[in-house]
């Protein structure tokens, strides 16, 4: 396996890990920063970043970032100086309910991203509206999640 096939597989691995806890509820990052003060939901239209860190761009750490329009959102999760997973779906009433395409694999999979275990982050990068512009060109199904 090549580098870069290790390195992939690394980042999907990670990132299924992530959406399963968050689904399931439990912090990521330990405490979180409230959103109350600073984002409502369901969040409004606009572009977000979440992330593990309350600092953008650290090594390790993973971040989502996306756009709501109508309740629908688009966006990718990603770790900083890797690649990035794109994904489609609805805003819940705390989460995303997506389905990401693998970067490196050829199914989809469903997920839920509880926004309330995450960072929000004030200000996109320039990188984080090139991945965004990427995403929202990619062509994925938006599937409809059952459940809370």
């Amino acid at each position: 396996m090549t580098a870069l096939a290790r390195l992939s597989w690394s980042l999907s691995v990670l990132l299924r890990a992530i959406a399963l806890w968050s689904a399931s509820g439990l912090a990521i990052a330990g405490p979180t920063l409230p959103l109350a003060g600073e984002h409502q939901l369901p969040l409004a239209n606009g572009l977000y970043l979440f992330g593990e860190s309350p600092q953008p761009q650290r090594v390790g750490r993973s971040y989502i970032v996306f756009a709501v329009q109508d309740r629908k959102v688009y966006g990718a999760l990603y770790l900083p100086n890797s690649s990035f997973d794109c994904f489609r779906g609805t805003v819940g009433d705390r989460q995303l309910q997506v389905t990401v395409l693998p970067t490196y694999e050829e199914e989809p999979y469903q997920a839920e991203i509880d926004l309330l275990s995450f960072y929000s982050l004030p200000r996109l990068s320039p990188s984080d509206r090139a991945i965004l512009a990427t995403c929202a060109a990619e062509p994925l199904p938006i599937v409809t999640h059952t459940g809370s």
